[in-house]
Parts: structure tokens; C-alpha cells; sequence
């Protein structure tokens, strides 16, 4: 693994046959002054020849680039530069009025429309911005952008977007090497070229064998 990414960048850590685990004071792969990485934050194993990491149950998630597309499901997270986003999903159906109810004031919302939500994830778990849309598309970069964050170096111009679907939504990447990434559920298997976010951390695997 090299650390491509973070406070340590340009280290590099040679794993075991057996693989090795990830934390703060737990683990070979240890990051003692990142204060976003649990004590024992990732595991990473090997299998028939290939590698996999698992999220050891830690508080801010495991999070892996993606190869072109993935689909996410409703409440999953994603990342791009230094921005955290939730895809809460589609909008839940207005109540019904009239016949005596007393419903809770807020501002209409057009018909006849799919609409979704997309949340900026601020430090500490708080929420942020957020985009209700019914938009076939919603993009995330630098500039011009449905989600824009001029200051953000690590976004390119038009960095990534995502697409509801019937089941989710699809995060494409189109940030051209800089790397969009999505929180692992369990376990996943990487691959060389894999790059792994473990707190401020970026990791790549850059040999299998």
C-alpha cells in the first residue's frame, strides 16, 4: 500500500501474505494523529489470491474509488475531494390534506415529479447543504456545478454525478484520476489501482502476490 493521500503521504507499507489490519493503535498499518481513524479501523485479508478490506466497525467508514460507475442504494455515502455527500434518496410522499387534518406547514412541491436529496455531510456528522432535485443528473465539482465548491482543490471542474434509479442512484466518476469514492458495507474486494480513504488517509494498492 502507498499513501497517496494525507498527513502521511508517500509512505508505503509492505503487507503481510496473511494481509493486515488498519488503525489508530491497533494493527501494522497504523495512523496515530489521524483523528478520523478508529483505534482498529480496517482489516485488509487475502483469499484465493485476492485482497479484500473490511470496515472493523469504524466511526467514519472505509470508503473505495470507483471504476467508472457503481450504484448506491438510499442513506449511502460518497466522497469527492474534500466533501462527504449522502444520497438520501427519494423524497417521501407529501401527507394527505383536507378532511379535518392538520398537517405541518412547508413549502409546496411540484407534482407529478420523482424528486430526490443529495446532503453535504459536515465534520462531526452534521448536516450540510442539501439538493432536492428532479433533474435527470446532478453534478458535483469545482465550478458550474449543481453542487460547487470553488475552493476545493482536490474537485476537478466537474468532478462527479450521480442518476436516480428505481433502485438507488449511479455515482459516475468523471474526475479524471483524482477519484470518487463510496462507503464499503462489510467487506470488498480490491484490485491494483484500488485506492482505499481510511480518515484523512488515501491508500493504493499497488501490487497483488
Amino acid at each position: 500500500l502507498t499513501v497517496l493521500g494525507g498527513p502521511l503521504r508517500g509512505q508505503r507499507f509492505r503487507l503481510a501474505a496473511a494481509g493486515a489490519q488498519i488503525g489508530k493503535s491497533k494493527g501494522v498499518v497504523l495512523f496515530p494523529d489521524d483523528p478520523f481513524v478508529s483505534p482498529l479501523h480496517a482489516s485488509l485479508t487475502t483469499r484465493d489470491g485476492k485482497l479484500f478490506v473490511r470496515d472493523e466497525d469504524s466511526t467514519s467508514g472505509v470508503y473505495v474509488s470507483i471504476n467508472g460507475q457503481e450504484t448506491i442504494s438510499a442513506n449511502s455515502y460518497f466522497c469527492a475531494g474534500l466533501r462527504l455527500f449522502r444520497y438520501v434518496g427519494p423524497l417521501d410522499p407529501a401527507p394527505p390534506t383536507g378532511g379535518g387534518r392538520v398537517t405541518v406547514h412547508g413549502a409546496p412541491v411540484p407534482p407529478n415529479q420523482v424528486h430526490y436529496v443529495v446532503e453535504e455531510v459536515l465534520l462531526g456528522n452534521r448536516p450540510g447543504r442539501a439538493l432536492l432535485t428532479a433533474g435527470p443528473i446532478l453534478t458535483v465539482g469545482q465550478t458550474k456545478c449543481d453542487l460547487s465548491f470553488p475552493t476545493d482543490e482536490g474537485l476537478a471542474p466537474r468532478h462527479c454525478e450521480l442518476s436516480p434509479m428505481p433502485t438507488g442512484a449511479m455515482v459516475r466518476d468523471l474526475s479524471g484520476g483524482l477519484g470518487t469514492y463510496v462507503r464499503i458495507n462489510g467487506e470488498r474486494q480490491l484490485k491494483p489501482g484500488d485506492r482505499v480513504r481510511v480518515g484523512q488517509q488515501t491508500l493504493q494498492v499497488e501490487l497483488l502476490g
